[in-house]
C-alpha cells in the first residue's frame, strides 16, 4: 500500500513533469527536440507525455529527427500514432503505413517487431499480405524457374513484391495534405526494401517466429482482419475523444439557450492521480491572442483549470473527427485550435446577450465547453439557413442565373454560407485569409445585414422583370443590369416599357456618361444626382415608391453610385473603351 510520502513525492514528480511537458509544446521545434533528448530521463519525461501531445510534437519537430524520440516511446504511444496515421477513412492507406512502420523499425528494429507481432499480429500480417506473395517450398521440391525473383532467408519460405505501386495515386497524394512534402509517404520501392530488411532482422531474432508468421500471414482473412482492426482502432480513438465522424458531427448540433447544461455546482479539488491520465496539453500551447474566450479562460478558477484543460482536448478532438482533419502538418491543428477558440468567442457574446448581466468569466464555469461551441456555431447555422431558404425562391435561381450574377462580394458572403461549416467572408481584410469562422457578433451582425441587401436587391430585380432573352454579350451581375437598364431607359432606348439589356452604343451611353457625375454646386448639398435618379427610375419600374424601399436595397444603390464615382469619376467620356467598363453592358466598336 501507498504511504501518503510517497503519493505526495509522485505528485510532485508529476507535477514536474507536467510543467516540463507544458514548456516543451511551446518551444520551437528544434528547442523542444533538445529539451526531449538531453533531459536528466530522456525516456521517463517521453513516455510521460500524452499519445495526443506525442504526436502534434512529432508532426512540429518533423517525423525524420523524431526518430530517436520514438525509440524511447511507450508502445501504446506507437499504436497511437498508427492509429491516426495510416486510416483513410475505413480503409489502410499502405504508403502512410509503410512510411509509419519504417520510422519504427529505424527507431527500434528488434523492440518494434517483437511489439507489432505479439500484440498486433493480424494487422502486420495484413500489410504483408497486400505487399508480398508467399510462396512455400517442400522439401522434396526443387526451386522452380519461375523462382528466380522470389527472395528466401531458408530456402523453404520465399516471398517477393509484384505490385507495389500505389493502386490509387489520387488517393495517396491527397493523403499528404496542404504543404506536406511528398517524401512522407514511402515509394514502392522503399516498402519492399523495409520489409525484406524486417525479414531479416525478425529470422536473425528467431527463424521460428520468421516461420510462424509466413504460414499465419499466408491463413489470413484480408477483409474479416481489416475490419476488426478498423474497430479496435475506432474504439481506442473513441477513449481518447475522437468519436466516428458519423457521431462527432454532433458538436455542430444548434444548442438553444434553455437546453444548456450546467455544471455541478460542487466541484472537486483537482487531485493529481498517478493511474488517471492526464489531459493533453498541446491546445494550451496553441491558444493565444486576445479573443474573448482566451482572455476569459485566464481568469477561470483553478479548481476549474484542469477541467477546462480536458473540456477542450475533448472539444477540439471531435472537431478534428467531424471535419475529417489529418493533423499531419503543424498549421492544420493551429487552424483547428483557432476554429474552437473562435466560436466559442462567439458563443460567449451570444450569451452574455441574452443572459445579461452575467458576465463571460460566470458563463464560462456555469455551461459546458460544447454547448458554448453549438451556441456559437448555432449563428452560423441560422445565417446558412436563410441563405438556403432565400435561394430557393430566388429570382437567381428562377432564371437559371449563376451565382456569379451576384458579383464579387455578394458571391464571397453567399458562397461562405453554403459550405458544409458555414465561415465569414473576410476577403483578406484582417488577415491572408479569404474565409474564416465567425468570432463576435459582429461578424454575424455584417453578414445579417449584407444577407438582407442580397435578399432585397433578388426581389427589386424581380419586381423590375428584366426581359434576359435581350442579354447577349458582356458580363451579367446584378450591377450591370440595374446600371444597364436605367442607362437604356435614360437615353430613350426603352421607349415600349420593356426592360432589355441589348449593349448600349457610345454615341447613346456618351452624353449620359457626361451628366452622370454632374452636380449643383450652387446647392451646397452633398446630394447625389445620379443615385436620386437611379432610385427614381427602380421606384418608377418596380412600382414600389421610395419610402418603402428597403433599407439594405438603398444601402446597395447607394454602394452602386459610389463605386460609379470611384472608378469613372475622373474618366474623359471621350476616353471610354467598353472593354474596361464591366458596369454597364456596352456595344464593342
Amino acid at each position: 500500500m501507498t504511504s501518503e510520502h510517497q503519493l505526495a513525492n509522485i505528485r510532485q514528480r508529476e507535477l514536474k513533469l507536467a510543467a516540463t511537458r507544458k514548456e516543451i509544446l511551446s518551444k520551437d521545434s528544434e528547442t523542444a527536440l533538445d529539451m526531449l533528448l538531453c533531459a536528466q530521463s530522456p525516456a521517463t519525461l517521453i513516455q510521460s507525455f500524452p499519445d495526443q501531445d506525442l504526436y502534434y510534437l512529432m508532426h512540429k519537430i518533423g517525423v525524420d529527427d523524431f526518430i530517436p524520440v520514438l525509440s524511447l516511446a511507450r508502445s501504446d504511444q506507437w499504436e497511437h500514432i498508427l492509429d491516426v496515421d495510416v486510416w483513410e477513412d475505413d480503409q489502410l492507406n499502405l504508403p502512410v503505413m509503410s512510411r509509419a512502420f519504417g520510422l519504427m523499425f529505424q527507431a527500434a528494429p528488434e523492440r518494434f517487431l517483437r511489439w507489432i507481432i505479439t500484440d498486433k499480429p493480424d494487422y502486420f500480417e495484413l500489410f504483408l499480405l497486400k505487399n508480398m506473395d508467399i510462396r512455400i517450398r517442400e522439401h522434396d521440391e526443387l526451386p522452380p524457374e519461375d523462382f528466380d525473383d522470389y527472395i528466401s532467408l531458408d530456402e523453404k519460405f520465399y516471398f517477393r513484391f509484384p505490385d507495389l505501386a500505389p493502386k490509387n495515386k489520387d488517393l495517396d497524394e491527397a493523403s499528404l495534405g496542404d504543404g506536406e512534402v511528398e517524401s512522407q509517404v514511402t515509394q514502392p520501392e522503399d516498402t519492399a526494401d523495409l520489409i525484406e530488411k524486417m525479414m531479416n532482422t525478425l529470422a536473425a531474432m528467431d527463424l521460428s517466429v520468421f516461420h510462424g508468421l509466413m504460414l499465419e500471414t499466408l491463413s489470413l482473412l484480408p477483409a474479416e482482419a481489416e475490419e476488426e482492426q478498423f474497430r479496435l482502432k475506432t474504439i481506442r480513438l473513441a477513449e481518447k475523444g475522437f468519436l466516428p465522424p458519423h457521431e462527432a458531427i454532433g458538436i455542430y448540433q444548434p444548442t438553444d439557450i434553455k437546453h444548456l447544461r450546467k455544471r455541478p455546482t460542487a466541484v472537486m479539488k483537482p487531485e493529481l492521480d498517478p493511474d488517471m491520465a492526464l489531459p493533453p496539453q498541446y491546445v494550451g500551447s496553441q491558444i493565444k491572442g486576445e479573443d474573448l474566450f482566451v482572455t476569459t479562460l485566464s481568469q477561470v478558477d483553478d479548481d476549474l483549470s484542469l477541467q477546462m484543460e480536458s473540456e477542450l482536448a475533448g472539444l477540439i478532438n471531435k472537431i478534428i473527427s467531424a471535419d475529417r482533419v489529418r493533423i499531419r502538418e503543424i498549421q492544420a491543428m493551429e487552424r483547428t485550435v483557432q476554429k474552437a477558440s473562435d466560436t466559442l468567442s462567439l458563443g460567449l457574446e451570444i450569451l452574455q446577450k441574452d443572459l445579461a448581466p452575467d458576465p463571460p468569466r460566470k458563463i464560462l464555469e456555469t455551461y459546458f465547453l460544447e454547448d458554448i461551441f453549438r451556441t456559437g456555431s448555432r449563428a452560423g447555422i441560422q445565417l446558412k439557413t436563410q441563405a438556403q431558404t432565400w435561394y430557393k425562391d430566388s429570382f437567381t435561381l428562377e432564371k437559371n442565373l449563376p451565382l456569379s450574377f451576384l458579383g464579387e462580394d455578394f458571391l464571397g458572403v453567399i458562397g461562405g454560407l453554403f459550405l458544409d461549416r458555414p465561415l465569414y467572408y473576410d476577403n483578406y481584410r484582417t488577415g491572408k485569409l479569404l474565409y474564416r469562422d465567425f468570432k463576435c457578433l459582429a461578424d454575424i451582425t455584417a453578414i445579417q445585414a449584407i444577407l438582407d441587401q442580397i435578399r432585397q436587391t433578388d426581389l427589386t430585380i424581380s419586381a423590375l422583370d428584366p426581359d434576359l432573352s435581350s442579354f447577349k454579350s458582356g458580363v451579367l451581375t446584378y450591377k450591370s443590369l440595374l446600371l444597364t437598364l436605367w442607362a437604356r431607359n435614360r437615353t430613350g432606348l426603352d421607349k415600349d416599357g420593356n426592360l432589355k439589356l441589348s449593349p448600349i452604343g457610345l454615341n447613346k451611353f456618351k452624353p449620359f456618361f457626361k451628366q452622370l457625375f454632374s452636380s449643383d454646386e450652387s446647392s451646397g448639398t452633398s446630394d447625389r444626382p445620379a443615385l436620386s435618379d437611379l432610385m427614381l427610375f427602380i421606384s418608377d419600374q418596380a412600382g414600389i415608391d421610395e419610402p418603402d424601399m428597403g433599407q439594405g436595397v438603398k444601402d446597395v444603390l447607394k454602394d452602386l453610385v459610389k463605386e460609379l464615382e470611384d472608378e469613372y469619376g475622373r474618366l474623359d467620356p471621350e476616353q471610354i473603351d467598353p472593354r474596361f467598363i464591366p458596369h454597364f453592358l456596352l456595344k464593342r466598336v
